[in-house]
């Protein structure tokens, strides 16, 4: 049986030091939190109708919108509105009365609440909010504003209604084997649906009545354990919902799968696959992006090198997930419809990517993220240009 190496022991000893110290704050959530949010902040609480009837499909839909509501969020909502489904628009901060107004032209209802559980917290009282709806309800959506929604073939709400499951998202994570990108080349495109961490991404969810019909949902989110620990929100709130749902055997599906992909790079080009393994998004991964620079160095049309371009997007994709890593790729070849923000200000590589991606893009949606990313990388990631 081959002995774990050491910068894998050296890792789990770091986690495990992390968990240590982190302990009594976990301990005094996991006792109280729920408690101290419904004591003093879920009066805090502010519901207000928008112009929009209830349907039998309702999307979630939650925004952080510290500079206030931006014209992807209105049109995001009027996509919603054209496929027939309520917005019900849920806010982690306070809303100017101007942009309260301009959301309710656009929505169902609106929940001002405290930004408290990040993206969960506000799911969580979305849910529970729609109790009394869900049996009665076809489909129920959850999204949130990490992601642009751009232009599409087909829109991914339309994508969702034509895979007909129980349990639908945009893209997952952990669901195919990982390798050490020292060893990039050997990588091997295994789907493992069954590992601890596989997941579907909830930056784009979608329950049928199946789901929402099945006491686990409402019980889940009744018992959903609010926490400030971004890891533990992604334990408890992502994996923890997948899981749940996966284990009682309810149908699932993602609109944008891996199955497939290893086949649909290794058919690309010279030429299409140099420029996808250019413009990857690898933001919080520096040993994936040294490792693209060397890459990039051998001849795109040489065997080797074009093997190694196949083996670091297959890699930067098990590592960090398609959603994130991949829009070059997938808005033209796949059709998908988002593209997540924060790479516009982590780091240089990311939002250049990011930006030169929209920049070869058409349609108001689009157009539209591409202002907004110039404005991000303008004020949030203006440090990625001193110097």
């Amino acid at each position: 049986m081959p002995q774990p190496t050491f910068w894998k022991l050296k890792r789990e000893a770091k986690r495990l030091w992390q968990q240590f110290l982190k302990a009594p704050n976990n301990l005094r959530d996991d006792l109280f939190k729920n408690k101290e949010f419904e004591r003093h902040h879920a009066p805090e609480i502010k519901v207000t109708e928008g112009v929009h009837p209830i349907s039998s499909e309702v999307a979630i839909y939650l925004i952080f919108p510290s500079n206030g509501v931006t014209q992807s969020h209105l049109m995001t909502l009027q996509q919603m509105v054209g496929e027939n489904i309520a917005p019900f628009v849920i806010s982690n901060v306070p809303l100017s009365e101007g942009d309260r107004e301009a959301l309710a032209e656009h929505a169902w209802r609106i929940m001002e609440r405290p930004n408290i559980g990040y993206d969960f917290g506000g799911y969580r009282d979305g849910v529970l909010f729609l109790r009394e709806y869900l049996p009665k309800l076809r489909r129920l959506y959850i999204l949130n504003d990490s992601a642009w929604i751009i232009d599409a073939p087909q829109t991914w709400f339309h994508q969702v209604r034509a895979l007909n499951v129980d349990f639908c998202g945009a893209t997952s994570n952990f669901e195919v084997k990982r390798v050490a990108i020292e060893k990039f080349r050997d990588v091997e495109w295994i789907l493992t649906p069954n590992h601890r961490n596989h997941h579907y991404a909830s930056y784009a969810l979608a329950f049928g009545p199946k789901v929402l019909q099945d006491g686990f949902f409402i019980s889940f989110w009744q018992r959903y354990k609010l926490s400030e620990d971004k890891k533990r929100v992604v334990r408890r709130g992502e994996i923890g919902l997948s899981r749940g749902l996966l284990s009682r055997g309810f149908s699932h599906a993602t609109t944008c799968p891996v199955f497939g992909l290893d086949e649909e790079i290794a058919a690309l080009d010279n030429r299409e696959l140099d420029h996808v393994a250019r413009f990857l998004i690898l933001s919080g991964h520096p040993k994936l992006h040294e490792l693209r620079c060397d890459v990039l160095k051998s001849d795109a049309a040489s065997a080797q090198g074009r093997q190694d371009r196949i083996y670091l997007i297959l890699t930067a994709v098990a590592l960090q997930a398609m959603g994130y890593v991949l829009p070059v790729y997938t808005i033209p070849k796949r059709g998908f419809q988002f593209v997540k923000k924060s790479p516009i200000w982590l780091t240089r590589e990311g939002s250049d990517a990011t930006l030169a991606v929209f920049e070869t893009l058409d349609g108001p949606l689009a157009q539209t993220a591409l202002q907004e990313s110039r404005a991000l990388r303008a004020s949030k990631g203006k440090h990625l240009d001193a110097g």
